[in-house]
C-alpha cells in the first residue's frame, strides 16, 4: 500500500473485533509519531499505551460519560470495542520552559496523530481519533500527572466494519444505513481547491 492509497482508503473505525493488539505494533505507531514534524523541534508530545484488559473498559467509560457527547453513532456495542488506546499528551511543563506556542503544540499533536493512524492502517488496524473525552476521569484512571495536558485519544483495533465514502450532496453528516454500514459524505475536490487566488 503506497502513501496516497493509505490516505484515500483510511476511514475512522467505530466497530472492532475484540482481539488483543500486539504491544510491538502500538509501540511502532508511537515511534512514527515521535518522528513527525514538530515546531522548533520541541518534541512536547508523550504517549500512554493502554492495552491492559482491566483498564480498557475504564478508558471506554471516560469516552462515554462526557456530558453532552454521545457515544459514536452505532459504535462500540458489546463485543465490538477497541482493543487498545494511545493517549497523546502535551508536556506543558516543558512547553513553558521552551516557550513554544500553544498553537504550534496542537499542530504538532495533529501531525503525530496522523502518523500513528497511517502506521496502524499499514499494520491492519483500524483507528478513531477522539477529543471528546472526560479528561478528568481519564487522568484519574491512568494516573496522569498534572504537568501533562491530555490532547487526544486514539482508539485502535482490528476493524469489524467497512465505512463507505461517498460524495457529499448537501449534508456532510455521517449516517448508518439499515444494514449497519456507516456512510461518510466528503466534499468534492473541486469544491475545496482554489488555485493561486480567489477571483476578483
Amino acid at each position: 500500500m503506497d502513501i496516497y492509497e493509505a490516505i484515500t482508503t483510511r476511514r475512522s473505525i467505530r466497530e472492532f473485533k475484540e482481539v488483543p493488539v500486539a504491544y510491538e505494533v502500538l509501540e511502532k505507531c508511537i515511534d512514527a509519531a515521535r518522528l513527525a514534524p514538530t515546531a522548533m523541534n520541541c518534541q512536547l508530545c508523550e504517549y500512554i499505551i493502554v492495552d491492559d484488559e482491566k483498564l480498557l473498559p475504564q478508558v471506554l467509560d471516560a469516552i462515554n460519560t462526557l456530558s453532552g457527547v454521545p457515544r459514536p453513532e452505532g459504535g462500540w456495542s458489546p463485543g465490538r470495542r477497541p482493543g487498545a488506546y494511545i493517549v497523546a499528551l502535551i508536556n506543558a511543563e516543558l512547553e513553558a520552559e521552551i516557550g513554544a506556542g500553544r498553537t504550534n503544540t496542537h499542530y504538532d499533536g495533529g501531525m503525530a496523530m496522523e502518523n500513528m493512524v497511517l502506521v496502524a492502517l499499514e499494520q491492519g488496524l483500524g483507528s478513531c481519533v477522539m477529543t471528546g473525552i472526560d479528561r478528568g476521569k481519564l487522568r484519574q484512571v491512568l494516573n496522569i500527572a498534572d504537568k501533562y495536558e491530555i490532547a487526544m485519544l486514539l482508539a485502535l483495533g482490528y476493524p469489524d466494519e467497512n465505512p463507505v465514502v461517498e460524495v457529499a450532496t448537501g449534508s456532510i453528516k455521517r449516517w448508518v444505513d439499515k444494514k449497519g454500514v456507516r456512510h461518510i459524505p466528503k466534499r468534492k475536490l473541486k469544491d475545496i481547491v482554489h488555485r493561486n487566488k480567489f477571483p476578483v
